[in-house]
């Protein structure tokens, strides 16, 4: 208006000062309220703290896989059926046992009768094979370090685990490949050489045999399926018989006697499969189909139902 043309601004009061100062506040705390309300302030899948930063994150867009991929390996699989991959490795444990017996003369996987070739050692016995209690001696030791190393190493990564179970028969079918390789490449004799007191290349393909198999022993124990032991067949013989509910109808109402039964005969035809092998094909193939065998179980823990 013209009445205040070229006059100063008129002097604000302190109830007018106080008018702006809430005016403005209001204004502020909305406009932060709608932004607050516009950005999200946690990622959806990530169980993770909230982020402090807006910028953008490069690997934002992976969250959700590698959430879910971490989750499907660390969860516990479903036992039910995991009896099969068991009963699977005493195919396999007949099956090296046999070879390796017949090749060098003592046990990889069975180890009573390991120990009665330490045993028969003390006498200078067998005649044949005087430093035999050696190598059984060997693949003992090899074979209670092999289970110290898997039941600790389970117990630490979770025994139920996904994880656990793949990086176990992992282990288990590299040292097998590894056996396989050696005898393939014709480092390690296939026959028992009597001439030579003992052969540590024998006894180190032996070695990785039995390490492995404290492996699968293991896992049946965290697996609860102790009636399959998948190494030997004495006790589980003994129990087979000790059931009481043997003969017990349907066939599905005992399903410990079923595992039993599988085991061994799982064991006899691995066995019977090693004989033939040895006859026909020899020791490297035998242990080629063991390394198959296992890679097999180890792909199937990839797969395999998780737990509810």
């Amino acid at each position: 208006m013209p009445m205040f043309q070229g006059s100063p601004l008129p002097n604000k009061t302190p109830m007018m000062e106080l008018t702006d100062i809430g005016f403005s506040k209001g204004s502020s705390s909305s406009n932060s309220d709608d932004l607050e309300r516009q950005t999200p302030d946690t990622i959806p899948f990530a169980k993770t703290p909230k982020f402090s930063s807006t910028k953008p994150n490069l690997f934002d867009r992976d969250l959700p896989f590698r959430y879910a991929l971490d989750d499907y390996f660390l969860s516990e699989i479903d036992t039910a059926w995991s009896d099969l991959p068991l009963i699977a490795c005493g195919y396999v444990s007949g099956l090296i046992d046999a070879l390796s017996y017949n090749a060098w003369g003592n046990f990889s996987n069975m180890h009573t009768g390991n120990t009665i070739f330490i045993a028969l050692g003390v006498s200078g016995k067998p005649d044949g094979q005087p430093m035999l209690w050696l190598k059984a001696l060997v693949a003992v030791i090899v074979f209670i370090v092999g289970n110290v190393f898997f039941v600790y190493g389970s117990r630490y990564m979770g025994t139920l685990r996904r994880s656990t179970l793949i990086v176990s028969f992992a282990i288990q079918t590299a040292l097998l490949l590894g056996a396989a390789l050696l005898v393939q490449k014709q480092i390690v004799s296939p026959t028992l050489d009597r001439q030579i007191p003992i052969d540590w290349l024998q006894v180190l393909t032996i070695s990785l045999i039995a390490f492995q198999a404290a492996g699968q022993i293991v896992a049946s124990r965290f697996l609860a399926f102790s009636e399959i032991p998948t190494v030997v067949l004495t006790v589980m013989v003994c129990d087979l018989f000790v059931d009481t509910e043997l003969y017990r109808r349907p066939w599905n109402s005992n399903p410990k006697r079923n595992r039993r039964l599988g085991a061994l005969l799982s064991h006899f035809l691995g066995a019977v499969t090693a004989g033939g092998m040895a006859k026909e094909t020899g020791l490297a193939s035998g242990l080629w189909l063991a390394t198959a065998l296992k890679a097999c179980i180890t792909l199937g823990w990839f797969v395999w139902r998780r737990k509810d």
